[in-house]
């Protein structure tokens, strides 16, 4: 069981406009993601999404009862379009799920649809259900009876009766009489034993059937969370509960020590500890104790005292007493004694070490061997830019961890992120989520949906981009730029340097506006034109507007690759081209080697022998509202 997509109503920022849907692409090839990576500008919201799935989901340390800080503009609803909503849609269901009986029931049109709506801030957890789609199921035997009874039953068919028999005697129904309020759940238990027997109805929302908000938390997928910026010494203490070390390495004993003969044996003592409480094996002391308590009591009231025991998961805390130290030059610490690198390190290797328990446990292969079939919770990780505290190369190792990670069947990534390294635009793009600002004060979630390479040169672009990807490091600042200019090679990008410095050795008065001009604005070498216009419909896919800088090559505007990429960005406003090429267009000259240099002595030196076509491009890079901003205009048209 997998998510296929969750959607988020009225989150602080996100879904206020309107919906903000986020789906997990399929895994089925190249083009296809792995695990999503939301990327966007500070304060944009990317935290806020993560932020959302945790207070869906259980076992995570947010509050399950939202303040009103998490409602838009801290504003509480006052009509149903303002409630907070979150949607989140499971499907790919195993073998296992679709015989688990707390999935089977819940499964319509080979999905999971489960929701919950909050109509107001500081709502108790208990007043907000967890509605489930799915159709309205009876047994058409017994659709005319009120009242189900031994006597209604003793028509019944045989099959039926069978489970009626077996469901009085699991649920201790002495009377034969199946009371209204165990109806819904009889009709579920027949279902999942004979669904046979079960009609189903229209399919509707329907609020926590049959104790759904009971069982909810034993099946979705555990939250494993890795915080930015949270107090990185008590991510990195496995022994504080839901910290990330903690989450990783109850997942790592859990695969590990799980079938050990210690862990089996342990158990087994804890089950013949039940023997003590139990009727018939029950312990003198044990009646002693209850026999002193009720005494006690009943000098108030007339009730007993019943003592029991409930036999503890072993798992479930053993991995809260056991403790990870670093050792280092015979000095063994604790990791918060350690630096904030060393301590995200802790968090990369036990990352690492779960994607290779992941990769060495295939399911089918387990399937194959194990004598039952047991079924597996599925986790879910939800990591704050996983690159924070590592250096390019560590940054590279977090990611194909987790990379690794989600490619398991029972695991699923969610990352945000300002790196390049976990960006990949040429064989993961359907997982990138962008967001971007709107002047309303909402965010806009951008995702490609379908494989933006297609055709017959599906290969050469994707080759392209990947090319693109690997030389130039800057490429992905394309992301989080006002302006995106997409060049041909260096010369271009050192000539906007050098107009740049220029511009303020002239006009001092400029320099801090047009310094944090040009800082907004992303400068890509492409080398060439056809990869330009590669990443030009890449960059389009999600919302991007670029802008082309390009030779003519003495060819006319409209025709062969001039013509194509005038047809890819549909119009010239897009574009600024130069004949036959940039430095022949500029400076009239003819380079055949060492362009950037050249292009740079000649504008430091000659600048206002060539200014005038040196400002249109500038003007052209910069854009029009920049450029008259910073009162050029006037001296363009004193050339």
């Amino acid at each position: 069981m997998r998510i296929k997509e969750f959607t988020i109503k009225n989150f602080k920022n996100i879904g206020h406009a309107e919906p903000c849907a986020i789906t997990f692409p399929r895994v089925n090839g190249e083009g296809a993601s792995d695990f999503i990576t939301v990327i966007g500008e500070n304060n944009i919201g990317k935290s806020s999404l993560l932020e959302a799935l945790k207070l869906f989901l259980p076992e995570t340390d947010t509050p399950h009862t939202p303040t009103i800080d998490m409602f838009p503009f801290k504003r509480e609803p006052n009509n149903p379009s303002m409630n907070m909503e979150i949607l989140v849609v499971f499907d790919d269901f195993n073998h296992t799920d679709r015989n688990n009986q707390f999935i089977k029931p819940y499964i319509f049109d080979n999905e999971m649809r489960v929701r919950r709506i909050w109509t107001a801030p500081n709502l108790k957890d208990s007043d907000v259900p967890f509605e489930v789609y799915i159709p309205n199921r009876y047994i058409p035997e017994l659709d005319t009876n009120v009242s189900w009874n031994t006597r209604t039953f003793s028509t019944v068919s045989g099959a039926l009766y069978e489970h009626y028999e077996n469901y009085c005697r699991e649920h201790r129904i002495t009377s034969g009489t199946i009371p209204k309020a165990k109806q819904g759940d009889f009709i579920q238990y027949i279902y999942i034993n004979n669904p046979t027997l079960v009609s189903e109805g229209e399919a509707d929302w329907m609020k926590n059937p049959n104790g759904f908000a009971s069982i909810i938390r034993s099946v979705m997928p555990k939250v494993i969370y890795v915080p930015a910026v949270k107090l990185i010494n008590e991510e990195a203490d496995a022994n504080k509960n839901k910290s990330a070390a903690n989450q990783i390495t109850a997942a790592l004993f859990e695969h590990h020590l799980n079938q050990t003969q210690e862990i089996q044996e342990f158990r087994a003592s804890l089950a013949s500890l039940k023997n003590i409480f139990n009727e018939g094996t029950r312990h003198t002391e044990v009646l002693n104790l209850e026999e002193r308590l009720s005494k006690k009591l009943n000098r108030l009231m007339d009730v007993e005292a019943n003592v029991d025991f409930d036999v503890p998961e072993v798992m479930e805390k053993l991995h809260l007493n056991s403790s990870i130290y670093l050792k280092h030059n015979n000095l063994v610490t604790s990791p918060n004694q350690q630096g904030n690198g060393v301590q995200r390190m802790l968090i990369l290797s036990l990352l690492e070490l779960m994607a290779e328990q992941l990769t060495q446990n295939n399911l089918e292969e387990e399937a194959a061997t194990a004598t039952t079939e047991v079924w597996k919770r599925s986790f879910l990780f939800l990591v704050e830019e996983p690159e924070i505290y590592l250096h390019p190369h560590l940054q590279r190792k977090m990611r194909d961890s987790l990379v690794q990670i989600s490619k398991h069947p029972l695991a699923q990534v969610i990352c945000t992120s300002h790196s390049e390294n976990f960006i990949d635009l040429a064989s993961r793009h359907q997982g990138i989520v962008v967001m971007q600002r709107e002047e309303n004060l909402s965010t806009k979630v951008t995702q490609v949906s379908n494989d933006i390479y297609s055709g017959q040169s599906a290969i050469e672009k994707r080759s392209r981009m990947r090319m693109l990807l690997n030389f130039n490091t800057t490429t992905l600042e394309a992301f989080f730029a006002k302006r995106v200019i997409l060049v041909e090679g260096d010369c271009e990008t050192a000539s906007i340097i050098a107009i740049k410095d220029k511009l303020q050795e002239l006009y001092p008065e400029i320099t801090e506006d047009l310094e944090r001009m040009l800082k907004e604005i992303s400068i890509i070498p492409c080398n060439g034109k056809l990869t330009q216009k590669a990443y030009y419909e890449v960059l389009h896919h999600f919302g991007i507007q670029s802008y082309l800088i390009h030779d003519l090559d003495n060819e006319a505007l409209d025709i062969g690759s001039n013509l194509n990429i005038l047809n890819t960005i549909g119009n010239e406003m897009f574009r600024l081209t130069h004949q036959p090429n940039f430095e022949g267009d500029i400076f009239g000259q003819t380079w055949n080697n060492d362009k950037p240099w050249k292009a740079t002595k000649l504008i430091t030196d000659d600048f206002s022998i060539h200014q005038e076509k040196l400002l249109r491009f500038f003007k052209f890079v910069i854009g029009e509202e920049n450029f008259s901003a910073l009162q050029l205009d006037n001296l363009l048209q004193t050339v």
